[in-house]
């Protein structure tokens, strides 16, 4: 194991806008695998970036290089807000954020505990109800999108695989993702440079959506006082409409 290698992989992390992330490395690279991912979650106002570094091992040393990652951006949304299936996701995240998570997953600690007295499983009883919740806004499109976030949020470094198995990561249709190559010489795209890619992707994507809306002649489209871009759109729709017209009365 070359100590100064993940000292200085830990450095270029730290350029991008990954940071503290040298223990990290340490503990997947002590196994020598041929190649891993690193897992990071940054978060940049109010939006969401899920990051995924992937490293491999130079042939005949013990070196690692990061050679890409791959970056999801999820945008902040009311999605929490709005009750789905008859739970709050709102007051679900506060409660699963009252959970010790760690300790809750952990397969080796023992604790004394009592049926007969409630305060010795009250903590379980808890988890259980999270767990009801979860998984009857699992039963929704949305509510899967949100359980996954929140499963992501509260179990990420803990052994959650060794009791309910892998989260199943469900992406949302708005969010983007992008993959960012590393050069040879170590640079590469920070985070906050992702970002804006991103935030840009992520505009276009939403101008694509609204154009193909108005040429479906989605009448969901709302018209903008401001003379943005979905009002111009909407009058060109009735445009359309008006010019097809004509042509059945001819």
């Amino acid at each position: 194991m070359n100590i100064q290698n993940i000292a200085e992989l830990s450095k270029q992390l730290g350029v991008l806008g990954f940071h503290d992330a040298g223990s990290l490395l340490l503990k997947r690279i002590c196994f020598k695998p041929a190649n891993f991912y690193l897992p990071q979650r940054v978060i940049k106002e109010k939006d969401v970036m899920l990051f995924s570094l992937y490293f491999e091992q130079l042939q005949k040393t013990d070196n690692y290089r990061l050679q890409y990652y791959d970056v999801t951006l999820q945008k902040a949304n009311g999605s929490l807000a709005l009750p789905v299936d008859g739970v709050n996701p709102a007051e679900l995240e506060k409660q699963m954020a009252a959970i010790d998570w760690k300790k809750a997953f952990s397969v080796d600690e023992k604790k004394q505990w009592n049926p007969d007295d409630k305060s010795t499983w009250e903590t379980e009883l808890k988890i259980s109800g999270i767990m009801d919740n979860l998984s009857a806004i699992e039963q929704s499109e949305t509510g899967k999108v949100i359980a996954s976030a929140l499963k992501q949020k509260f179990w990420a470094g803990t052994l959650h695989q060794e009791i309910v198995g892998s989260i199943t990561l469900v992406k949302n249709k708005a969010d983007v993702n992008q993959r960012f190559y590393i050069s040879e010489d170590g640079g590469g795209i920070t985070t906050d440079e992702a970002y804006r890619f991103l935030q840009n992707k992520y505009m276009e994507k939403q101008l694509q959506l609204k154009r193909k809306q108005a040429d479906s002649g989605d009448e969901s489209i709302p018209e903008e006082s401001n003379g943005s871009s979905s009002g111009l759109l909407k009058k060109k729709r009735i445009a359309g409409r008006g010019k097809r017209n004509r042509v059945n009365q001819d």
